[in-house]
């Protein structure tokens, strides 16, 4: 597996809550001039979307974790709105700070701040996983997908949703005259 010394020595560190250096495309556009076509290929594969076609140990775990944190918010919302035949699917989960996170996500009083912190909770598991090899490709992997995360944190506006929200309910409103 090829080492990207100088390609991941020379990419700013990102935290969520501060802008990004550059976009994911413009990521992309840099690891595809430094990176050999077979590693620019599983680097692309890095996204939130299934792709069984990776062959990447950390896509395969980044998939089941996706998965897990799916079938938690799901027995999360089904509580949330008080279905008495809900199967709950979580139990067998082994993880309570993750099921306590996933829970405030979900009942917090603001939806965006809920799914801020889904965000966050993807972003904590990516830097816990981060590599033991600095250079690796699994880092660049970890790198885009945290950028993926960023820009759909910074995606959120309120002046955005507030116009969506009236859009919608102007509509509601039509129906009904």
């Amino acid at each position: 597996m090829a080492k990207y010394y100088y390609l991941i020595s020379s990419l700013p560190m990102i935290k969520v809550g501060e802008p990004l250096p550059f976009s994911y495309e413009e990521f992309l556009a840099i690891c595809k001039s430094e990176m050999s076509s077979s590693d620019y290929k599983e680097l692309e594969k890095a996204t939130f979307t299934s792709d069984d076609s990776a062959k990447s140990s950390l896509m395969k775990m980044w998939q089941q974790y996706l998965d897990k944190v799916g079938l938690i918010l799901k027995d999360e919302r089904a509580k949330n709105l008080k279905w008495n035949d809900a199967k709950i699917l979580t139990e067998m989960s082994s993880d309570p700070v993750l099921k306590d996170r996933i829970h405030r996500a979900v009942t917090a009083m603001n939806p965006l701040e809920g799914e801020k912190e889904i965000l966050n909770i993807y972003f904590d598991f990516l830097t816990s996983n981060s590599s033991l090899d600095p250079f690796s490709i699994e880092n660049l992997m970890i790198y885009a997908l945290k950028i993926q995360i960023i820009e759909r944190m910074n995606a959120f506006s309120k002046e955005k949703g507030n116009n969506e929200f009236r859009r919608l309910f102007s509509r509601i409103q039509d129906q009904f005259e």
